[in-house]
């Protein structure tokens, strides 16, 4: 229990400190990033192991309690007791007659639960990277020109000279790539026709192969489960999968594909993306809510696009190593009695009768065979009293369920959360009545307010749960831009079609245009025409109040 207390400190600590790096160099390159990211996660692997090969340095906190010796036991005068040893036996007789009560008080609940979720997810990556090699052993090898044409130009701009496979398959909605000394390279059937596209996928694909992004990817999988009771840990792998696709990206623009083209493709590829979690592999295909950022970093030509020098990489994880490597030898121990106050409890001069019924069911006789005490200095204590043990567990339960408390309002009163907030936004629907502190942190921070949500079910969209409302309110949707494709003659949309072409900056007129030109008007017709434009609108920036009248 104390090992794991004392890893989820740590990883507090060095998760925390990657994220504000981050966001520290958030104007460095994604390559840059990326890997400052992944030298974070490689320093969370790496910590259990050194925590055991180096000396402990000891470190006293309240957090696991005080320590009490053996040798400060409290004087106390036990009175003649004729009929102790046969309660004793009576009592150890009942005890061990229960085996599954013995079975259950040795078993280490802590360490139990958590390794139960720790086992699942490993399991998952596990059955994610059978399927892998399921996937290779079905896929036919890649025999199109075209196809072969642009692997061979790819590994010539990036002078990537390893061998690679290049495989087709019917079992994926869109390519993905995975591997280190045999990488591979999985194209799905529809993508064999889009030779025009050929380039970028292949671009992109080598160079998640070429940065080793598999082995990143897993290196993710791995410390999310053993640190899976750190929400910054997740934060931490999330930021650095998107910080690898935004690489990859930059790879493909570096490698002369033009960026409306590419963006064009992504907006293409978004319908067919794969699941990753029982999938270990990257694919160009955008994750959910990651379309409208990529896009946009594709069509933004001010971003930093430059790749890691290798020896910037090697001072930084000396720097990481040296530096991590005395936070993982520190060791959380309980407080030493000298160091903590000495509680103060009214001790009988002798033992009291103890009720079996503590411990074991009690029968008539044991309750009326009893041994007497002797007069108490203090007070004595009941049979059924709270033991110091139990006290000091009941307040540290107290103590953590109020920092729980001031936690929560702290992040709430950063974020603007009031209790007129939450209640105005818990009566906007039935779908938000029982709406989380994260939902409403999420509302909070793109600006949803109740009267949004009241506008988009006025405007035929009923039922909406709060994650699409916080994506439609993130990319600008607006009850005016319904109305306005409606009347283009747009009817029957999804809010999720709504929300993709908001996404791309997609209008009324051109929908017209588009129509105009003979071409169908369809929604996918209808992103790549907005993405090829080029004009993906920046979502509204929410006001300095929000316009939250309950923020008082």
């Amino acid at each position: 229990m104390t090992f794991i207390i004392g890893l989820a400190v740590k990883s507090l600590v060095v998760a925390g400190l990657t994220l504000g790096l981050l966001r520290l160099f958030r104007n460095a390159s994604a390559a840059q990033r990326s890997w400052l990211a992944h030298a974070g996660l490689g320093a969370l692997l790496l910590m259990p192991v050194v925590a055991m090969l180096l000396p402990a340095l000891e470190i006293q906190t309240r957090l696991l309690g005080t320590e009490t010796p053996a040798s400060r036991a409290i004087p106390m005068t036990i009175a003649p007791a004729p009929r102790l040893a046969h309660h004793a036996a009576a009592t150890v007789a009942r005890v061990a007659a229960d085996p599954v009560t013995t079975a259950l008080a040795q078993i280490d609940w802590a360490l139990l639960i958590y390794l139960v979720p720790a086992i699942l997810l490993l399991g998952i990556t596990l059955i994610a990277l059978v399927r892998l090699f399921a996937l290779r052993s079905r896929a036919q090898v890649m025999t199109s020109p075209a196809w072969l044409s642009a692997l061979a130009h790819a590994q010539a701009r990036m002078d990537f000279k390893n061998g690679t496979a290049l495989l087709v398959s019917d079992a994926l909605p869109s390519p993905v790539s995975w591997g280190l000394a045999r990488p591979v390279i999985l194209l799905n059937e529809d993508a064999l026709d889009a030779t025009d596209e050929a380039e970028a996928i292949i671009a992109h694909e080598l160079a998640h192969v070429a940065s080793m992004d598999w082995a990143k990817l897993l290196l993710g999988r791995v410390v999310t489960a053993l640190y899976w009771f750190n929400p910054l840990v997740w934060l931490l792998v999330r930021d650095a999968h998107q910080l690898r696709e935004e690489a990859a990206d930059d790879a493909v623009l570096g490698a002369d594909v033009a960026g409306v083209d590419y963006a064009a493709l992504l907006v293409h590829t978004a319908r067919h993306d794969c699941r990753a979690a029982m999938l270990a592999a990257h694919g160009v295909a955008p994750g959910k809510g990651s379309l409208q950022r990529r896009v946009r970093r594709v069509l933004d030509h001010s971003l930093p696009r430059t790749r890691m020098e290798a020896r910037w990489a090697m001072i930084g994880m000396t720097v990481a190593l040296f530096g991590g490597a005395p936070l993982a030898a520190l060791t959380l121990v309980p407080r030493h009695p000298a160091d903590a106050a000495e509680p103060r409890m009214a001790v009988p001069a002798a033992l009291p009768i103890v009720t079996p019924s503590r411990q074991v069911a009690a029968t008539p006789d044991d309750h009326a065979a009893g041994f007497a005490a002797a007069p108490a200095t203090d007070a004595a204590l009941p049979a059924d009293a709270v033991t110091p043990a139990d006290a000091v567990t009941i307040a540290s339960d107290r103590h953590r369920a109020a920092e729980d408390l001031v936690d929560k309002a702290i992040e709430a009163k950063a974020m603007g959360i009031t209790p007129g907030y939450a209640a105005a936004i818990r009566s906007a629907g039935p779908a938000f009545a029982n709406v989380t502190a994260d939902d409403l942190s999420s509302m909070r921070a793109v600006g949803v307010t109740p009267d949004y949500i009241r506008a988009l079910a006025r405007s035929g969209y009923r039922n909406l749960d709060p994650d699409t409302v916080v994506e439609a309110r993130a990319v600008g949707l607006s009850p005016d831009y319904i109305r306005s494709l409606v009347a283009a003659g747009l009817n029957d949309l999804t809010i999720d079609d709504l929300t993709g072409l908001a996404a791309v900056g997609v209008s009324a007129d051109d929908v017209r245009a588009l129509r105009a030109s003979g071409r169908k008007v369809t929604v996918h017709n209808l992103e790549s025409y907005g993405a090829l434009k080029g004009r993906v609108p920046r979502p509204p920036g929410v006001p300095a109040n929000a316009g939250f009248p309950f923020d008082r």
